[in-house]
Order: C-alpha cells, then structure tokens, then sequence
C-alpha cells in the first residue's frame, strides 16, 4: 500500500468481509471458546481485545502524526474509545 486511499479501500473490503461474517453468524453472543496464542479465550473476550488493541495502535499512530507537526483529520475521541480497556499510557 502506498496511499492513503490504498489503506481506506483495504479498511472498507474488511469492513464489508465482518458484515458479511457478522449477518450469517448464529452466536452474537460470541461464546464460543477459541484456542489463541494466550490460551482458551470466549470469542467475545478475543473480539473485545482485537477492538482495544487496535484503538491504541490507531493512538499512537496519532501521536507519531502530531510530532510531525500532522493534525489526524479524525481523530478519536473520548467517546470512540469509552469503556475499552485501553492501557493509560501510549506507548504500554
């Protein structure tokens, strides 16, 4: 990827394949077990930790913006990232 719009269309064909995952899936609880790296973990607690994970990427790569003098257009906000369990510093 070399552009910005490269990365936007990768993150909209995502997008559209868990639309495509989430409509057909029977357990929107998501408690089904899953074998991860970390061990046996509910599908909720991996889906939860993916959301988190990739919010404090997307923090700092806001930050790595900022220092270059960057302003991100859309930032995240208090309320994009209310009640994720995200580490208190940046670079955890």
């Amino acid at each position: 990827m070399r552009t910005g719009e490269d990365i936007a269309r990768y993150g909209a064909q995502v997008w559209q394949k868990y639309e495509a995952w989430w409509s057909t899936l029977e357990d929107r609880a998501l408690s089904r077990m899953l074998n991860t790296y970390y061990g046996d973990t509910s599908a909720h607690q991996v889906f939860e930790r993916v959301t988190w994970h990739s919010a404090q990427h997307c923090r700092q790569l806001a930050a790595v913006l900022e220092r270059m003098d960057i302003a991100p257009d859309r930032p995240l906000t208090p309320e994009d990232l209310a009640g994720l369990p995200l580490p208190e510093r940046l670079w955890e």
